[in-house]
């Protein structure tokens, strides 16, 4: 698949939740080529000191232009929310795999913790075109770190949310709900998709291997190059007779089966 460096400028930075924003340009090389759990790589230039750049999930696209949902976790993403309109950024992409959406989800459940979700918003735009039912398990800390909820209905994704602090929807983990949405009988093949923190992939994927649910998830790894090369960003992952390989998320990934991660590791 091709990739493109593209040196453009901003056209939105819009605080969207509580330590998160939501970065739209225009991109249309990417756009047009762009996947549901692919990324972009982008050079942050406000400021000097900043020689990486930050990998963020590809949330939207239209005919010409890209979003990045993101949150502020560090010195580079704090810059990046303070860029105004206009500012140049370089935008490197489509990186990285996809989703599977071509083994007919009936439903389709998404489940996103926190900033998690920004990879399933993609996800969820292509699911619901080809109409496929939907559903999305949305969590956050509380009310006012909450993303994407109406986004996703919008689109016709029907939403359950839980916070941990119960400000908003039900009280506990994203985990929770998915437990109880699995133990409903009527669900026909349900698939798993989901994105997250690392302790909520683990739960998910014990979860799901316990309904023997098919489920794939986007890991969240650190990333220096996202282009293979530094291996910053490797997981472990089971081969054949249980071996343990271990692979990059920047290019085997960031999309992987939920049984081939070796979670206790």
């Amino acid at each position: 698949m091709n990739t493109y460096d593209i040196n453009t400028t901003i056209l939105s930075n819009e605080e969207v939740a509580e330590d998160h924003y939501l970065l739209r340009c225009e991109c249309y090389e990417i756009a047009k080529r762009a996947q549901p759990g692919q990324f972009a790589h982008v050079l942050i230039t406000n400021g000097a000191g900043l020689l990486l750049r930050r990998p963020f999930t590809i949330y939207t696209v239209d005919d010409s232009h890209i979003t990045m949902l993101y949150q502020i976790i560090g010195e580079g993403t704090q810059r990046l929310s303070e860029m105004p309109i206009g500012a140049s950024v370089q935008v490197l992409g489509p990186l990285g795999n996809t989703f599977d959406i071509d083994c007919n989800p009936n439903p389709a459940i998404l489940v996103g913790g926190g900033a998690g979700i920004a990879s399933l918003m993609l996800l969820a735009a292509s699911l619901r075109t080809q109409g496929t039912e939907t559903l999305g398990l949305v969590g956050a800390q509380h009310r006012k770190r909450l993303l994407s909820v109406d986004d996703l209905e919008t689109i016709g994704v029907t939403v359950h949310i839980a916070t941990d602090d119960g400000s908003i929807g039900q009280h506990g983990f994203v985990t929770d709900l998915l437990t109880d949405l699995l133990s409903n009988n009527d669900l026909n093949r349900p698939i798993v998709y989901a994105c997250g923190p690392h302790g909520m992939l683990t739960a998910v994927s014990k979860i799901t291997s316990e309904f023997e649910v098919p489920t794939q998830v986007a890991m969240e790894n650190r990333m220096g190059c996202a282009m293979g090369v530094c291996l910053g960003c490797v997981c472990p992952v089971r081969i054949g007779d249980n071996r343990i390989e271990y692979q990059r998320v920047c290019t085997e990934g960031p999309v992987f089966n939920a049984t081939e991660i070796a979670w206790e590791i």
